[in-house]
């Protein structure tokens, strides 16, 4: 009875020790990114890109995280209005310069694309980043 007590207890201890360690790498492999880098893969194939996009308000940032995410490969767009930093999770098929120029498209510039100017023109007065308006 001692024997199978003491297995049992080993057993236990294999498997908590087991759980503890795949707990510890399961979130250091899906740690965020700080915003500085420029793309990154994580180890589920995804990767990070992040870079600046123009825009004033929560319209500009319906407008661009929406254009982003028709971007081939894009899982997710979140756009910051105050540092004007856009961060894109998306498949290899995903490249900075596909998701800023499908941004540019609906209007809004970035540091890798200009913005289409009929698009641009179309935009509500404000959301035209280009007049001087503040982010509001």
């Amino acid at each position: 009875m001692k024997s199978i007590t003491q297995n049992l207890y080993r057993l236990i201890l294999c498997v908590s020790l087991t759980i503890g360690l795949s707990t510890i790498l399961s979130a250091q492999s899906t740690s965020t990114q700080p915003a500085s880098a420029q793309s990154g893969k994580s180890a589920v194939g995804n990767q990070t890109i992040t870079f600046k996009v123009f825009g004033v308000c929560d319209d500009c940032k319906l407008r661009i995280e929406s254009a982003a995410l028709d971007a081939k490969g894009v899982k997710k767009a979140e756009w910051d209005i105050q540092s004007n930093m856009i961060v894109v999770v998306g498949s290899s098929k995903m490249t900075a310069q596909n998701v800023a120029e499908t941004i540019a498209k609906a209007g809004y510039k970035s540091e890798l694309s200009e913005a289409d100017a009929k698009a641009y023109s179309k935009l509500p007065a404000c959301c035209q980043y280009d007049s001087g308006i503040e982010k509001h």
